[in-house]
């Protein structure tokens, strides 16, 4: 008990800094980190869907395409780094804008919603299995 009441005492009267002495929040870019592993033979393809597709969405949606890397080790065959421009609110949202855009803009690169459809369960098909996570960078 003396222990508790000595901590919380201790806690309590450390005063706080004062808010100018503060640090400001460190501003930061935050990203979806995706990794596929695909199905055998898969590669040729879906770097073509990705770069006919998936880039040019991106970047008439006014986002930056995703960076491909193509892993050499590990259990996954390659890694999609994907910024996210309203950081992490946008998983606060079912539509959020950045995703809004990417999708209506994915529909007019492939031809409209029946030829995305067909693309995108195509892209299904190429990927065994995946797994997300989320990064920040600071400057």
């Amino acid at each position: 008990m003396f222990g508790i009441a000595a901590t919380s005492a201790a806690l309590t009267a450390i005063p706080a800094a004062p808010a100018m002495a503060q640090e400001a929040e460190e501003a930061r870019t935050t990203h979806r980190i995706v990794y596929l592993k695909l199905a055998d033979g898969a590669g040729a393809r879906w770097t073509e869907i990705q770069e006919t597709y998936n880039a040019r969405a991106a970047q008439q949606a006014g986002l930056k395409p995703a960076a491909v890397h193509w892993l050499m080790t590990g259990n996954w065959d390659l890694m999609l780094i994907i910024e996210m421009p309203n950081g992490l609110a946008a998983l606060d949202s079912h539509n959020p804008p950045a995703q809004a855009a990417y999708n209506k803009a994915f529909v007019e690169v492939a031809g409209g919603e029946e030829a995305a459809r067909k693309i995108r369960d195509e892209l299904g098909d190429l990927v065994k299995d995946s797994l997300v996570t989320y990064s920040h960078t600071h400057p």
